[in-house]
């Protein structure tokens, strides 16, 4: 085999990362992009390693029985849904899956069966965030239009840095979304506004950030830009605000990294509070609030967050002699949401406009034996005796935790683990080192599809101690 032969292949199953795996009549692992178990097809290798190769959809001579028509008018080019072809129930199945294969190949976990993955009510427009490029080097699906203009403000192509398809709906946040959207690109291209370049770091258009609560009406767009322009910014807020008055806090955020992350420094607060208010009710009716600003990690899609959060707490099996460390604590929404079980709460992140936020949400709830700190993990690890502490809760970012973090977690004497993740994959990896001592085991897993349409699921274990 070698790179451009033509394969006849069987897709067998999804690979974690969405791409069909299919093997050769000698065994030979091929991946292929765009395809679905059971696709019959011919596929080109587009690169041949040692182990597998990877390889182009050339003709699909047989579909399989489970592809249905994609919502989205950019699937496939768009790198955001990767698997919206296929239909919900087996995405369900295949994200079980992705679990089991993780913790039997990475972790080395011997787990007889993962429950069923607690599925989306929606699977459109249920996401309470987006983040939008801007660049000037515009995905062009039809090679006659290269050369024209190339301003785009959308979602990134794969497996490219820079590229973006220009996108003017889509279909995982609101409609309302969509038109901030539209609006932006427009109003800055019709005033010929320059686009950040990572080579030149000149440039003033970074990022468009939208985030719409999901349980009550409060709307953020948050403009990142490489500099703060008073007069441009005020006209920005004008029109925007006049043409959708819904938005309830507009802000421009300022960065100088050259990172291409929607992080910024400086805010400028051009109409609102410079927030926005979610709500989460658990699963007695209790209605929580929490403040979000434009930097603080919250669960992205709301209605699954409530989910999510109740089974933690229920793995977690609280009383009120507890004292429990919430590890990547964000804004403060488990700690707040676990804190009528337990005797005291103590939240870390280091992310500071987040613990801000957590200690405003503190106040929101009324909220009296929590306390938040902002600190890097590691070294709050490090410095801190956590054994005061009989159980934790770790909800990391999908690179999971630091080896040293999981090697001090394995020589803890916890009752109780609580690991919430979007990776099983590097949940699974931490695990096995906080497991190897023996002196905790897996007690509990139940994955929960907070991400329909892609391959990402979220995955709650609890541990407890042996």
């Amino acid at each position: 085999m070698k790179k451009g032969d033509e394969l006849e292949l069987t897709i067998e199953t999804l690979s974690t990362e969405g791409k069909g795996l299919a093997r050769t009549a000698d065994g030979f692992v091929v991946f292929v992009e765009n395809s679905l178990p059971q696709d019959y097809l011919i596929a080109r290798v587009s690169k041949k390693k040692f182990s597998y190769a990877e390889a182009k959809l050339i003709n699909l001579i047989s579909p399989s029985p489970d592809r249905v028509s994609p919502e989205c008018s950019y699937f496939g080019v768009c790198g955001g849904c990767k698997i919206q072809n296929y239909a919900y129930s087996k995405q369900l199945d295949f994200k079980a899956q992705a679990v089991s294969d993780a913790f039997r190949k990475i972790g080395n976990f011997n787990i007889p069966e993962i429950p069923d993955v607690i599925g989306s009510e929606y699977i459109y427009h249920f996401r309470n965030k987006m983040e939008f490029s801007f660049s000037n080097d515009k995905w062009f699906t039809n090679p006659d239009e290269r050369g024209t203009d190339s301003f785009a403000l959308g979602l990134h192509v794969p497996n490219f840095h820079s590229k973006i398809v220009d996108i003017n709906q889509c279909l995982l946040q609101s409609e309302l979304s969509n038109r901030i959207l539209n609006f932006t690109r427009d109003f800055f291209k019709q005033r010929n506004i320059s686009i950040y370049s990572t080579a030149t770091h000149t440039g003033m258009l970074r990022f468009l950030v939208i985030r719409q609560s999901t349980n009550t009406n409060d709307l953020m767009v948050n403009l990142i830009t490489l500099s703060h322009d008073r007069t441009l910014m005020n006209q920005y807020s004008s029109e925007l605000t006049g043409e959708i008055p819904q938005i309830t806090t507009l802000i421009n955020s300022t960065t100088k990294s050259k990172a291409q992350v929607a992080f910024a420094e400086e805010q400028y607060i051009l109409s609102g509070g410079g927030f926005i208010t979610e709500k989460l009710f658990d699963s007695s009716g209790k209605v929580f609030e929490f403040r979000i600003s434009p930097n603080s990690f919250f669960q992205t899609n709301s209605r699954q967050t409530n989910t999510l959060y109740t089974i933690a707490k229920d793995f977690g099996e609280f009383s009120k002699h507890d004292r429990v460390l919430d590890l990547y604590c964000g804004a403060g929404s488990i700690s707040i949401f676990i804190a009528d079980a337990v005797e005291r709460v103590l939240g870390v992140e280091i992310v500071e406009d987040a613990i801000k936020n957590a200690n405003d949400n503190k106040k929101i709830n009324r909220i009296f034996n929590v306390d938040f700190i902002c600190s890097d993990i590691k070294k709050f690890i490090a410095g801190n005796d956590i054994n005061e502490f009989n159980k934790i809760i770790i909800d990391p970012p999908r690179s999971g935790i630091h080896p040293d973090i999981a090697t001090a977690l394995s020589d803890s004497r916890m009752e109780k683990i609580v690991y919430v993740s979007c990776n099983p994959s590097t949940q699974a990896r931490d695990l096995k080192i906080i497991c190897s001592k023996g002196n905790y085991k897996i007690e509990k897993i139940q994955p929960v599809d907070m991400f329909p349409h892609t391959y990402h699921i979220e995955n709650v274990i609890s541990l407890k101690a042996i």
